[in-house]
């Protein structure tokens, strides 16, 4: 299928490891060019190395109103349009209900909420321009039913609120407005030091990988994380030409996990 990628100009968060990194590759290979953003630049160079050309990398802090706006005027400025926002920056933390501390709800709210709204109204000019344009949100199925992380659940809950929105708003313009909901995924926030694993193992006794797996058995029907480039296929199919009528959507991509019909 040819998904009409070819030379589109594409923008993804959070695009130095994980997730976003599998996203940017993925849209790489379908002849995207891209311009990623992270506050981890010398992952973000690594990967522009790895892939070659028609790659723009530029330090960016997405919490920042300003980073954003200048990161946004310079991608337009060196490549010519933007195509494709990927909102993918992200992080989680676990923590008891009653003392989790505020700031650390405000911070994730900056970089989940406040950030996807910025980059995306920065962006709807040039899609306006375009005539057309693909918004691709990176939820979580933990929007949709609890998850135990009290920021992330309701920060990515309101996410997929934000998509429908945006969705509605932006149909005029030719745009389309998605977001994919991945379930767990094995990615460095589970298996890296102090991360999920480390603060699920303190939850159970059990030891960090002992504990990864006990959970992936015991809440995934198919009993294993997703693999990175699984949830990147689905939202580079939600940005593509044959997916361009589907909007408004906020895609499983879990592995059963979700228990509800919607």
């Amino acid at each position: 299928m040819n998904l009409g990628l070819k030379n589109r100009v594409v923008i993804v968060t959070g695009a130095a490891s994980g997730i976003g990194k599998e996203i940017a590759t993925a849209f790489y290979k379908e002849g995207a060019v891209l311009a990623l953003a992270d506050i981890n630049l010398a992952g973000l160079k690594k990967l522009q190395k790895e892939l070659g050309e028609r790659v723009y990398v530029e330090k960016v802090d997405v919490t920042s109103p300003e980073n954003c706006q200048k990161f946004v005027k310079n991608v337009a400025k060196k490549l010519g349009r933007i195509d494709v926002l990927v909102n993918n920056a992200g992080t989680a933390k676990m923590g008891d209900m009653e003392t989790f501390p505020e700031e650390t709800f405000r911070a994730h709210a900056e970089l989940m909420m406040y950030a996807p709204v910025r980059l995306t109204n920065l962006c709807i000019p040039y899609f306006k321009k375009n005539g057309w344009g693909s918004v691709v949100n990176t939820a979580s199925i933990f929007g949709k039913q609890p998850g135990g992380l009290i920021s992330y659940d309701t920060i990515k809950a309101a996410d997929i609120m934000i998509t429908k929105d945006y969705s509605a708003y932006c149909a005029p313009f030719n745009v389309n407005v998605n977001a994919v909901c991945p379930g767990p995924v094995d990615t460095p926030l589970w298996h890296a030091d102090g991360q999920l694993g480390d603060q699920l193992a303190a939850a159970t006794g059990m030891k960090r990988e002992e504990a990864i797996d006990w959970f992936a058995k015991t809440n995934i029907p198919m009993g294993r994380y997703a693999k990175p480039e699984e949830i990147a296929n689905a939202v580079v199919f939600l940005a593509s030409e044959p997916a361009h009528y589907i909007t408004g959507v906020a895609l499983n991509v879990d592995g059963g996990m979700v228990k509800s019909t919607f």
